[in-house]
């Protein structure tokens, strides 16, 4: 490849941040200062899409990202995994306290787990990811049990939108997740 154009490789998970991915990028193609300015545009965007989830989201609340793959489970923190960027980092919704020690706090970006101890990382809300011919069995004693479970707090996400982790992606992740929240609250709230 070098001999046809200046080549650099990333290796996967380079930028585990938004910022540091743009200004990485930008440094790379001696673009600093549209990168400074594209951030700029992502900063105001992600800091309307906080306000509008803290406008709905109670005190305490938290959230968790798990994830089918297959015959596997698993749990995500706050790296480039099904939305965890968009999530914890940038609209910096709180996750159950086992999942921000055992993987936000340990920066670990997934874990797997067994279905039998999914409610020991369960939130409030759940975000679900069903990947690789992976189907929740929606009747299982274990899932049916689980509290988001049991009041339909759980937002069931699109591979082909979650998948992605590059700063547009993040981007449209949040305001997806955004919408996604706004929609459940105002649903309670009407009950």
């Amino acid at each position: 490849m070098s001999k046809i154009a200046p080549t650099v490789i990333l290796p996967y998970e380079t930028y585990r941040v938004v910022h540091e991915e743009v200004e990485g990028l930008g440094a790379i193609l001696g673009k600093e200062k549209e990168a400074k300015e594209w951030l700029a545009g992502f900063d105001e965007k992600i800091e309307g899409l906080r306000a509008k989830v803290k406008g709905v989201v109670e005190e305490g609340e938290t959230f968790s990202i798990f994830g089918a793959f297959g015959k596997t489970f698993y749990l995500y923190g706050d790296g480039i995994y099904r939305g965890g960027l968009a999530i914890y980092k940038e609209l910096q919704l709180t996750p159950p306290a086992t999942i921000q020690k055992e993987l936000i706090d340990a920066n670990v970006t997934y874990k797997e787990v067994s279905l039998e101890v999914l409610n020991d990382y369960a939130g409030d809300y759940i975000f679900f990811d069903e990947s690789n011919g992976a189907e929740m069995d929606k009747k299982d004693k274990v899932w049916t049990s689980i509290e988001a479970v049991k009041q339909d707090r759980v937002f069931y996400l699109d591979a082909k939108r979650f998948w992605p982790f590059d700063p547009i992606a993040v981007l449209a992740q949040a305001e997806e997740v955004t919408e996604m929240i706004v929609s459940q609250k105002e649903k309670e709230n009407t009950k």
